[in-house]
Order: structure tokens, then C-alpha cells, then sequence
């Protein structure tokens, strides 16, 4: 694990004094050592995490003749599997790891060599004879790769912040991005806060040599088969612990993740047995919240019998780490898991450095109400009869900012059906985003290209398929990304083995969830192994109860200070409204924390280092 950052320009070969500032910026996810390639075009460099391969696994590494060399962000977990079969073709390996794996496997079969990983990672290959640059994402995003072109100069990072380092790189900001930020709470697709700077889209690769820059497709959610047989499911236990094992591959201790839940606690259970000693497990309780999962994870814990470790969050902790959590994000996310997700990598990363996660467990089997098909919502079933009346009604109440309003116009039949799932995905509608002075319609176009490409006809799928190609990997993947990997920790995701990934595309929707039940699947499958309260428990999620503090003294004065904080990019008064709306209710909401975060990004994206917090108040 590590980072990786370089400068491709066929015109003015790039110098150390270019590139080692990108890569010295994102020192934190590789503080064990660094790397680096100069050759005409290409200058490269990366930082390491030591996790296999401790003594000779240094980048960059090279093809047996020394013209082809990669830099590597991410693990292959099949790597040993294909290191005996690139032996047996022939080829001498010098080192004991996964990342020479990848150089063999190029000479032999050029991109197509990306179809016989099974890992998470980002990557630059440079093969001199060729003259040509690949950069590669994983199938599911979980290792992410920003890019920028500069006319005919090409910047690629794991981190945005990376690219940042470059002067010449504008800091226009996209504000359709913005607008599509503040509508879900996250950027999707290749876009980011930066109208110059793109991300390589999960399982696309690039090329670029003197002729140009092209970027393809090679693996597509879209053509996973949908049809399922009597064998679907059954396969589910064994293809589980297989993608375990493998994560749990490395020279240095494995540790896990607890909140609690389901996904993370069946990653526990399987995971433990198979740990050379105590499984080291890590857990968040949040103070002054009805919303305390410890005793799940206390009860996983003692069954698995690993070493079970807490962290206590207060409500300063918010204010005082959220600026350091904003640089480290790259871009703003307007997702209160942050504070979890910082805290808990922080703790387990005085201990070690991996943990196993239960990301994607959600999203593949069935985890979201949102998901469930045929569910009209209350203002739907009560307009059902008459929708002209609900279209009557739509417009006052959109314009009394009603949350109605989005419902009434579903029941009139003026959404396509694309818009039903948009309306649960929303932080807040298209009518609230315009008057802070933005724009959605690129989340709109994304999410219904995305409902027109789903393969099959499975309703529940549908959404499934939406969300892995979004959500996940643009707010879940990529926050968990930045903040374990701000603390130097690599986190593993068994759920988003490939294999996993193609299974779960095949279950039908009866067997991932109903009205009673989430996550059928796995439970009937895999749940012999958790205590019956965690079966029985009702679904959190992994997130901070921001609502419950944001009375808080710690949070008002930056509430405060938001509208004039974001003058220059959305309307004070907008804002203002949104406040003071929200101050009626039992909370402020996930609109305003979005307006928190961005307010917070906007502050420190371009700092060279991260704010310094208050360790008394992070660790009182």
C-alpha cells in the first residue's frame, strides 16, 4: 500500500524538483519509504507502506530488461497465484511480493492483464520501449487517481492534494460540481471540485504516449450476468471466507474493524479463526447518544475472541478534528461517518497496519430502504387516485420549501422512474440547490444514465447498480480511503471481491430484502456465526449523530459564520434560510452539515500541511 504521483509530458521531461513535491504531499500514506523514475517523458514517484514483501518490495520496480516500471497503490490478493503461473512462463522474479507481478503480467498480456487481478488498486506502468504510459483504477474504485492535463502535460495522483503542488494547474472551481455536491453530498462520476481536474473512473485504464491521451473501459458492472440458478446462492459461505483469506495475506498483523453491524461483524467472525493470534478489533461509541452499538460489538468481540478496542467520540472532537478530516478528504463529502471513520482508523493505527472493513456489504445484498421495490411513500399512496390533484399541490408546497412537495409531484406522474430513486438520494431537492445560486443537472444525468444501463430487471438491482457506481466509490470507498490512509492504515474490503460482486448481481431481489427483512442472503447464509442479538438488532449505519449535537457550544459559532463563509460561492441568504429552517427541528441536518464541510474545504484544500488539531480535546 502506499501513494503514487508523476508528471507524463513528451515536451519538457518532467525534473525531481517537479515531482518529489507531489509525492512528498501525500508522505502519509507511505511513510515507510519512497521511489522514483525519470526516463524522457515520464517522471514517477510513490510512497510505501510496507505490508508484504518488508525487504524487498521497494518501488519503482522493473521487467527482468528494465523497460517497463510501476509504481503501485493497493494490493493484488491473487498475486501469489499468478507469481507461480508468470514463473512457470518463463519469467525470473527478484522480489517475493505482488507489485512485480503486475510488470510481468503487462509483457505478457499488454491491458488485458487488468481481467486477471483480484485486488484494490491504482497504478502507472511506463513502458519505455513503447514509449507509453498506463494508469489503471480497480473494478469497484476503491483505490482512487486523480488527473489533470496541463496542455500537453498529463498529472496523475493517488490524492488530489498531490496535483495541488503544481503551479501551473488552475483552481477554477466547478461549480456544477458544487451543485451536484450539495444535491447528494458527494461528487459523482469523473468530476471533482476542480473544473481542470478529473478522477480515472473504477475499472477504466489510460493511455498516454505522443500521439495522445485515450481512456478505456475494462470492466463493466453492466455486463455481469442477472440470471440466477440454484447454485447462486449456495456459493455465498465458501467464496466469503476465500475472499477473507485472501485480505488477510501480509507480513505484518491484520486487525478489523467492529461497529457492530452485520457486514462488519461477519468479516470479524470469519476473520478470526483464521488470525495467527487474537484478532485485534476496533470500535467508535458515541457519548451522549441514544445511538451506542458497543454492546453488539462487545458481544461480537467476546465470540470471536479477539482483542476488542473503544474509542469514546464527544462532541468537540467534531470541531476540533474537522478541518484536519476536510484537508484530508481532497474534496468535501457531506457524510458525518467522517468523524468515525477518523477516529477509528486513528486508534487502530496505533497498533497496526491493516484493517478489514464491512464496506459493500450494503450494496451488494440488500442493505438500504431505499432499495425496496414497490414502495410508494406515504404521499404516493394517499395521491394514487388522483393525480392531477398531487400535481395541483406540488408547485405551492415546493415553493413553501415543503418536503412534500418532491412526493407530490412522484404521485402526479411527472418524474420518470429514474427520479423516484433520485428523491431518496437527495440531501436537498433541485429547488433548494438553485436558490443557493447552483445547479444538479449533472447528478440527474448520471444517476439516469445509470437506471437506463442496468442490465436486468430486478427493481432492488436496479438501485444496487446505481449505487456501486456512485455512492460507493465516490463518498463510501473514497472516505474510508483518505482517512485510513491519513493515519498510515490500509483498510481491506472482502465484500468487494469481484467474485462477491458478481454473485450478489445474480441473487434476486427476494433474497436481498423485503419490507421485514435486509440482507436475506447473508444472514441465512453466513449468520451462524454472530450472537442472535446482532441477527436481531436494528440497522445503523457506520455514522456520527450529528443531528443530536449540533446544538452543541462547539458547533453554533461555525454555523454562524456559514453564510458569510460562503459568499463567493453560494447566496447568503439562501443560506441563512436553510439555518434558521433548520434550527426549528429536532436537528440541523445532513444539508447543513454539507454546508459545514464545504465551508471547512474551501479553507484548507490548498494548505501544503494539515491543520493541527488539539490533542488534549481529541484524546480527553
Amino acid at each position: 500500500m502506499c501513494g503514487i504521483a508523476g508528471i507524463y509530458d513528451p515536451c519538457a521531461p518532467p525534473t525531481e524538483a517537479e515531482v518529489r513535491p507531489m509525492v512528498d504531499r501525500i508522505r502519509h500514506r507511505g511513510p515507510d519509504g519512497d521511489g522514483f523514475l525519470f526516463d524522457g517523458p515520464i517522471g514517477m514517484g510513490m510512497r510505501r507502506l510496507a505490508i508484504i514483501d518488508l525487504s524487498t518490495g521497494d518501488q519503482p520496480l522493473f521487467s527482468e530488461d528494465g523497460t517497463i516500471a510501476v509504481v503501485f497503490n493497493g494490493e493484488i490478493f491473487n498475486y501469489r497465484e499468478l507469481r507461480a503461473e508468470l514463473v512457470g512462463r518463463g519469467h525470473t522474479l527478484r522480489t517475493s511480493g505482488d507489485t512485480e507481478t503486475l510488470v510481468h503480467l503487462y509483457e505478457d498480456f499488454g491491458t488485458q492483464m487488468l481481467t486477471r487481478l483480484n485486488g484494490m488498486f491504482a497504478f502507472a506502468l511506463w513502458d519505455r520501449r513503447r514509449g507509453r504510459l498506463l494508469l489503471a483504477r480497480d473494478r469497484m474504485g476503491i483505490k482512487p487517481l486523480y488527473l489533470a492535463r496541463v496542455g500537453q502535460r498529463l498529472l496523475f495522483g493517488s490524492e488530489l492534494k498531490a496535483l495541488l503542488t503544481r503551479p501551473e494547474l488552475s483552481r477554477t472551481l466547478d461549480r456544477q460540481s458544487l451543485g451536484d455536491y450539495l444535491t447528494l453530498g458527494y461528487i459523482p462520476g469523473e468530476h471533482t471540485p476542480f473544473a481542470a481536474v478529473r478522477r480515472l473512473l473504477p475499472g477504466h485504464y489510460l493511455l498516454a504516449d505522443r500521439d495522445g491521451v485515450t481512456t478505456q473501459r475494462w470492466w463493466d458492472l453492466a455486463a455481469l450476468p442477472t440470471d440466477t440458478d440454484e447454485h447462486t446462492e449456495t456459493a455465498l459461505p465458501e467464496l466469503f471466507d476465500d475472499a477473507v483469506r485472501m485480505r488477510m495475506i501480509a507480513d505484518v498483523p491484520v486487525a478489523a474493524f467492529l461497529s457492530g453491524g452485520l457486514d462488519s461483524s461477519l468479516v470479524v467472525a470469519t476473520a478470526a479463526p483464521r488470525s495467527p493470534h487474537a484478532l485485534q478489533t476496533y470500535h467508535v461509541r458515541f457519548a451522549h447518544t441514544m445511538l451506542d452499538e458497543s454492546p453488539y460489538a462487545r458481544a461480537v468481540a467476546a465470540r470471536s475472541g479477539t482483542d476488542f478496542h473503544e474509542v469514546v467520540a464527544e462532541p468537540t472532537m467534531l470541531t476540533g478534528m474537522l478541518d484536519r478530516i476536510a484537508w484530508h478528504l481532497d474534496e468535501p463529502i457531506a457524510d458525518t461517518a467522517v468523524l468515525s471513520s477518523f477516529l477509528v482508523s486513528r486508534l487502530a493505527a496505533q497498533t497496526v497496519k491493516v484493517c478489514l472493513s464491512g464496506l459493500g456489504g450494503d450494496e451488494l445484498f440488500g442493505g438500504y430502504a431505499r432499495y425496496l421495490a414497490g414502495d410508494p411513500g406515504r404521499i404516493r399512496t394517499i395521491f394514487a387516485g388522483a393525480p392531477r390533484l398531487a400535481g395541483a399541490l406540488a408547485a405551492p408546497m415546493r415553493s413553501l420549501r415543503h418536503g412534500w412537495g418532491d412526493e407530490l409531484l412522484l404521485a402526479a406522474g411527472q418524474h420518470h422512474a429514474w427520479r423516484s430513486y433520485m428523491h431518496h438520494l437527495r440531501i436537498l431537492p433541485d429547488d433548494r440547490v438553485a436558490d443557493l445560486g447552483l445547479r444538479s443537472e449533472r447528478a440527474e444525468t448520471l444517476i439516469a444514465d445509470l437506471w437506463r444501463r442496468y442490465p436486468g430487471h430486478d427493481p432492488v438491482g436496479r438501485r444496487q447498480f446505481i449505487d456501486q457506481q456512485s455512492y460507493l466509490p465516490d463518498q463510501i470507498l473514497a472516505l474510508t480511503d483518505k482517512l485510513s490512509m491519513a493515519h498510515s492504515l490500509e483498510a481491506r474490503v472482502p465484500f468487494l471481491d469481484y467474485r462477491l460482486v458478481a454473485l450478489a448481481a445474480r441473487l434476486p431481489a427476494e433474497r436481498k430484502q423485503t419490507s421485514e427483512r435486509y440482507k436475506i442472503a447473508l444472514v441465512d447464509g453466513l449468520g451462524d456465526r454472530l450472537p442472535q442479538e446482532v441477527l436481531r438488532r436494528p440497522k445503523w449505519g457506520f455514522d456520527a449523530p450529528f443531528k443530536h449535537w449540533g446544538g452543541e457550544a462547539a458547533i453554533e459559532p461555525r454555523l454562524r459564520r456559514l453564510p458569510d463563509a460562503l459568499r463567493d460561492i453560494v447566496d447568503r441568504r439562501a443560506v441563512r434560510r436553510l439555518l434558521d429552517e433548520a434550527a426549528t427541528g429536532k436537528g440541523y441536518g445532513r444539508s447543513i452539515f454539507a454546508l459545514l464541510m464545504l465551508e471547512s474545504w474551501l479553507r484548507v484544500h490548498d494548505s501544503a500541511t494539515p491543520p493541527v488539531y488539539d490533542e488534549e480535546v481529541i484524546n480527553a
